[in-house]
């Protein structure tokens, strides 16, 4: 099982969300663009493995005494990595960074070198443009207003089901953060 740890957004902040993204999305019909259903914010991937009770357990230990917290989105941006990666930036929360410190610190032993946590939610793909392509869609992006909050009451541990050309999220198990 292709595993992952997250925060799901509530539905109705996904529909928001879905929303507010509309105008957007019909400029560039040509990104595959992130099923409403799926949007989420990763905190960590585990990859394929066959541990999921032990993970199951063990992140039910990391996070016994988390509180909840509040999301804020900040903006939209792109980044160019095989293929460009339209994503929504959130405002600085130190409780959703030291959770994914946790979890980091007790599942990946590479963690010590790691980059930062730093939530963002992916919105679309799309190939590869040319820099004047890439610096118009990131001077349009700066002018889309998205705003959405949420409260973060719990992580949930989705499998990722690779089918086609669009992954298939299964949740597996949800652990609820202190109140």
């Amino acid at each position: 099982m292709r595993l992952f740890l997250a925060v799901d957004l509530p539905v109705k902040v996904k529909k928001q969300l879905n929303e507010q993204l509309a105008d957007f999305k019909k400029e560039y019909p040509q990104f595959n663009w992130v099923s409403t259903e799926n949007f989420h914010i990763t905190i960590h991937f585990f990859g394929e493995t066959n541990k999921v009770e032990q993970i199951k357990k063990r992140v039910k230990e990391i996070i016994w005494d988390q509180t909840g917290f509040y999301l804020y989105s900040f903006n939209a941006d792109v980044f160019v990595n095989h293929k460009l990666v339209v994503y929504l930036n959130f405002r600085r929360e130190k409780r959703i960074e030291e959770l994914s410190k946790r979890i980091k610190s007790n599942f990946d032993i590479n963690s010590v070198n790691g980059r930062k946590f730093v939530p963002h939610l992916t919105l679309a793909r799309g190939k590869r443009s040319s820099k004047q392509q890439y610096f118009v869609l990131k001077k349009r992006l700066e002018k889309i207003n998205i705003d959405i909050s949420f409260p973060v009451k719990r992580v949930v541990l989705f499998e990722s089901i690779l089918t086609g050309k669009k992954p298939l999220y299964k949740k597996v198990d949800s652990f609820n953060l202190l109140n």
